[in-house]
């Protein structure tokens, strides 16, 4: 499996998708897809289909329906559905994800200084491949975070517009994930 690093060398763009769209991410440029939203009934009926898919996916397991947040879930997801990795705001769910082999991306939602400072705590207790900053619109963040983590940082959410997606590489993002398919195939 590779890791989040070498992802990133192929493309800093990752889709973020509903995982009935994912025939949508064969043919672009990103570099892997999260999987937002679905129930577990879908992802078990179209396990095929995901696990053809040419591309690293990583399933948002705090957004699947009909799956709790608890270490069961984690095994079933690794055993089952095989994903590259999984996206949660729950560290218990990135340690566990870790220790099943998975790579690890943790989504914090920063707004404020509290939150902030309670995520920077919370990543480094549970050693993320990498961090998912929401909004992705707020990318001052980024030299901030830098001085307490070294994880990739990827920034998404509210990117609507390529001067977004620019603004992120430039303050030193080292990703962005994006649910406009338009953009899907610009290459960083």
């Amino acid at each position: 499996m590779p890791s989040i690093n070498s992802l990133l060398k192929t493309n800093k763009v990752f889709a973020a998708c509903k995982p009935e769209n994912i025939a949508t991410v064969y043919e672009t440029e990103v570099s892997g897809a999260i999987l937002m939203n679905g129930t577990l009934n879908y992802y078990l009926n179209n396990i095929q289909e995901l696990k053809s898919c040419t591309k690293p996916l990583f399933i948002h397991t705090d957004l699947i329906k009909g799956l709790s947040n608890d270490k069961e879930a984690i095994h079933f997801i690794a055993k089952h559905l095989q994903p590259a990795g999984i996206v949660s705001t729950k560290s218990g769910m990135i340690r566990t994800a870790k220790s099943e082999g998975l790579l690890t991306i943790m989504r914090i939602f920063l707004i404020d200084t509290s939150s902030l400072k309670n995520s920077i705590k919370h990543i480094k207790d549970s050693k993320p491949d990498a961090i998912e900053i929401m909004p992705g619109i707020a990318p001052e963040i980024v030299k901030t975070l830098r001085e307490h983590v070294e994880q990739p940082i990827i920034l998404g959410g509210l990117i609507w517009n390529k001067e977004h997606i620019d603004d992120a590489f430039q303050a030193g993002a080292d990703a962005v994930s994006l649910s406009k398919e338009q953009f899907w195939d610009l290459r960083y």
